[in-house]
């Protein structure tokens, strides 16, 4: 069985042989391999302005009697009235109800055709940044992983950080590739499955970073023998760190950056380290 205490106390030993090269790694791996969505929100909306105009005619027929007994102001007032009725104004209402059910149209379609728009950008920028974490991110982490076994051994480069691009590379995104996917798919389901299923495949990265040519299938299986009854001791150790992660939001991510990263990423290699000796040396 493993302590915190004992993956700790390893890591912290690893990150005095180690530092800067840690560091450089962890800041790496935060700028280029991190956690990281992209939002572009674009607006554009247009309402016309609408113009209703009512003509009115004045005509000063003060004198001339229309039926006989109307006459001054009367007679004006009549004139008014009468207007409203005329088959001139009857029409002028109904082109001014037609321009506005046009306006309104055009507002709706013009908004349709904006929707449509962003959801293509939205589309496409999504896929660009799948594409960018599948082909550059995953053999980064595997890379990342392989740099923190090989401290935990001994001295390790930093160019150890590219071991993902350089052996078998198309396995290792592929093998990060369906990992992801399932985890993401168990996500769907409810938060919950998700988080078991990042325990349940943590060790992956760990086990390309050592077995690049492994088959996905296989790797898979490996982490989930390997974290079968240790998925919750995992979850504490994670959680020992939260006063450590306070802290480094507390300092604007200086102390995330320069501490509380590698010595966190050292600590998930000494547990894979651990876990291989509890199955008998298989991961060796």
């Amino acid at each position: 069985m493993w302590t915190r205490r004992e993956l700790k106390q390893q890591a912290k030993e690893a990150l005095q042989r180690n530092y800067w090269k840690s560091v450089l790694v962890a800041l790496v791996l935060m700028v280029l391999g991190g956690n990281w969505i992209g939002n572009v929100f674009s607006s554009a909306s247009g309402v016309p302005a609408k113009v209703s105009s009512a003509v009115v005619e004045e005509t000063s027929m003060a004198d001339e009697d229309m039926s006989g007994n109307i006459g001054g102001s009367e007679n004006l007032a009549t004139i008014i009235l009468m207007e409203d009725d005329t088959p001139e104004t009857i029409y002028n209402k109904n082109t001014d109800d037609m321009n506005g059910t046009e306006e309104f149209i055009g507002f709706i379609v013009g908004f349709i055709i904006m929707l449509v728009i962003f959801l293509i950008v939205f589309l496409i920028m999504i896929a660009i940044m799948l594409i960018y974490e599948i082909l550059l991110v995953f053999p980064l982490i595997v890379g990342a992983g392989r740099f923190m076994l090989k401290s935990l051994d001994g001295r390790a480069e930093v160019k150890d950080v590219a071991y993902g691009f350089d052996h078998s590379y198309r396995n290792v995104v592929k093998t990060m590739f369906h990992t992801q996917l399932s985890i993401f798919l168990w996500a769907l389901l409810f938060l919950i499955p998700g988080i078991y299923k990042q325990y349940q495949y943590r060790m992956v990265e760990y086990i390309l970073a050592e077995h690049p040519d492994m088959p996905y299938k296989e790797a898979m299986k490996m982490s989930r023998d390997m974290m079968n009854g240790q998925k919750w001791n995992a979850f504490v150790l994670d959680l020992s760190f939260i006063l450590w992660e306070m802290l480094g939001v507390l300092t604007c991510g200086l102390v995330h950056i320069f501490y509380v990263a590698p010595y966190h990423c050292l600590t998930n290699a000494a547990l894979y380290r651990r876990l291989c000796s509890i199955r008998d040396g298989q991961c060796a």
